[in-house]
């Protein structure tokens, strides 16, 4: 009977991982980071890029840091919404690759 109580509360944890994989999915994040738009949804999957047309008039290096900072921004972020969201579903328990 135990393995049936087993199978039973993990059929219970993929539903609720599922529900909360649908809820990452939909909420958005919008970050700012020096006049660089970015929209990621809480899973971490960016959606949307926005360059002011004056950043594009900077050279090539200053860009790519300026962009590389804005996404990291944005990532972690998203990161802090997910771990939220994943201590609901396991009471805090950590769960690898959650």
């Amino acid at each position: 009977m135990e393995l049936f109580k087993m199978a039973k509360e993990a059929m219970a944890m993929k539903s609720k991982i599922n529900e909360m994989d649908k809820k990452l999915k939909s909420h958005i994040l919008e970050v700012e980071h020096k006049a660089i738009k970015i929209k990621v949804n809480a899973k971490n999957e960016f959606l949307e890029l926005n360059i002011p047309d004056d950043l594009l008039k900077k050279n090539k290096t200053e860009i790519e840091k300026l962009l590389l900072s804005a996404f990291c921004e944005a990532g972690k972020k998203a990161q802090v919404v997910m771990a939220e969201e994943a201590k609901k579903i396991t009471g805090g328990m950590k769960i690898p690759g959650l």
